[in-house]
């Protein structure tokens, strides 16, 4: 076979490498650009006090944490919408959309009464009581404002990438990236007259952000033309069919998300418990992390959703096809990435060092770099856990993913108390042992996969259980995009 029918071969066709990069790349550049605030916002904020950009980390993600289930179970509706668009069915893809708008308005609330567990969870783990300040200023513009803004958009971006016009949560996602540079820059530094606010001006523009998010993403949904394709107005009705299977089916995969987040703020945690110069050096370890991690993240959800549609096709081979070309495609990056942190990492360090370097900043340096090295171990199964999550989720396997991957990261979680607070280990060291436990969870992903226990779901209702709209006949199964 020539090299020119062996990349014909992986490239062309249905669920080939060129459709699911049609459809990852701008998930993966929104992607990019989500992870781009927060290395901006983080980067700012070093420059101001390596302490901030540490509270930063942990307040976000405490917030976030919070919200992950919820989010989690909303954002399924992608899957839905996938599997509704590949069947020919799109009066329902609006329908569904509108069920979970339903879901955010009532997940908020919920939300914000969670709060004191996330202000109690900084004093559980023992941070410092400037720390706490920081991560407090922080947590709490987060939970109130940015997580609205960020709840109620998921419907909108999981529409989009469900029936794959992903160019629309990228131009989103940019929106949010230009007014969280702008308002970074003006409140964390206090140029052009505004007050200088440090880590609260950092909050704010992410909560801009998110705002500008949202209000591209409903501006694109609401256009005539969309309107017109899904019979958008005939869609504000609650639907008990389609709201149930969300729940059957979002519900795990919320609880998993929560589980997962939780697991690893708690793992950040118990590196962040050394002390401050150690929660600097994992913090500028984790931003060059979700460089690696989360771009991939759009890849993900190219899967889930070419998974979806060709499931909602009844086409299981093209299911399966494009879960490989996922693979092909996040391997290349993978490999990238493990080359850059083993070749530059004391630069990738340097980046972070600010403009007037504290006393401790050589030895932040010193267990940053040989942690930055060691992360070159997990690029390659993050690609695994990723790409054969992405598609066991999108055919429905939800319960499975929700017990295993939670075993896994709180199994993780554990073994870094057990490393940290148990043996006591240097931070390094413990960071070596703690990286090599990342490539059990692509292995047990990869099993799940290969067994073929996957298949089957029924993930969205027959057609005659969802009444049709008043004056549009129901679109038949068979039709195509």
């Amino acid at each position: 076979m020539s090299y020119r029918d062996f990349c014909k071969r992986h490239m062309d066709g249905p669920a080939g490498i060129s459709e699911v990069w049609a459809i990852a790349l701008p998930m993966i550049i929104s992607s990019s650009f989500d992870v781009i605030i927060m290395f901006i916002d983080r980067l700012f904020l070093g420059r101001v006090e390596p302490l901030q950009m540490a509270a930063m980390m942990t307040g976000g993600l405490t917030a976030f944490t919070l919200g992950t289930f919820f989010m989690g179970l909303i954002s399924y509706s992608g899957a839905m919408v996938a599997h509704l668009y590949g069947a020919g069915r799109k009066k329902d893809c609006s329908r569904m959309v509108f069920q979970s708008l339903i879901l955010s308005l009532i997940s908020y609330p919920l939300m914000l009464a969670l709060i004191p567990i996330g202000l109690a969870s900084f004093q559980w783990a023992g941070h410092s009581p400037e720390q706490i300040r920081y991560e407090t200023q922080y947590f709490m513009i987060t939970a109130f404002a940015t997580s609205f803004f960020s709840i109620m958009r998921v419907p909108f971006g999981s529409f989009f990438s469900g029936i794959g016009k992903t160019s629309v949560v990228m131009r989103a996602n940019f929106a949010g990236l230009v007014v969280n540079f702008v308002f970074a820059y003006l409140l964390i530094f206090g140029e052009l007259g505004f007050p200088q606010l440090g880590i609260t001006g950092a909050a704010i523009a992410v909560a801009a952000s998110s705002a500008a998010n949202l209000a591209v993403l409903a501006f694109y949904y609401f256009r005539r033309e969309n309107i017109e394709e899904f019979n958008i107005k005939q869609s504000f009705i609650f639907e008990w069919p389609l709201m149930k299977r969300l729940l059957k089916f979002g519900f795990p995969s919320g609880l998993e998300f929560m589980v997962n987040l939780s697991a690893f703020t708690t793992m950040v945690t118990m590196f962040y418990g050394y002390g401050e110069k150690v929660a600097s050096a994992v913090t500028i370890v984790f931003n060059w992390d979700m460089i690696a991690f989360l771009p991939m993240l759009g890849l993900q959800i190219a899967v889930t959703t070419l998974v979806g549609q060709n499931l909602g096709r009844k086409n299981e081979a093209n299911a399966i096809r494009a879960t490989w070309s996922g693979l092909k495609i996040n391997l290349l990056y993978s490999g990238f990435m493990l080359i850059l942190f083993l070749s530059v990492p004391a630069y990738l360090v340097k980046v972070f060092e600010p403009s007037v370097p504290p006393p401790d900043w050589n030895e932040i340096v010193a267990m940053a770099v040989p942690m930055i090295m060691m992360m070159s171990v997990y690029p390659i199964s993050d690609g695994f856990f990723i790409v054969f999550s992405g598609a066991i989720r999108g055919a429905g396997d939800t319960t499975w993913a929700m017990i295993v991957s939670g075993i896994l990261h709180w199994g993780g979680a554990l073994y870094a108390w057990f490393l940290t607070h148990y043996l006591h280990l240097p931070p390094v060291t413990a960071w070596v042992f703690f990286v090599l436990l990342f490539p059990l969870f692509g292995l047990t992903f990869w099993l799940r996969f290969r067994s073929g226990k996957w298949k089957g779901r029924n993930v969205i209702p027959e057609e005659d259980e969802v009444p049709p709209s008043g004056d549009m006949e129901p679109t038949p199964a068979t039709q195509r995009e």
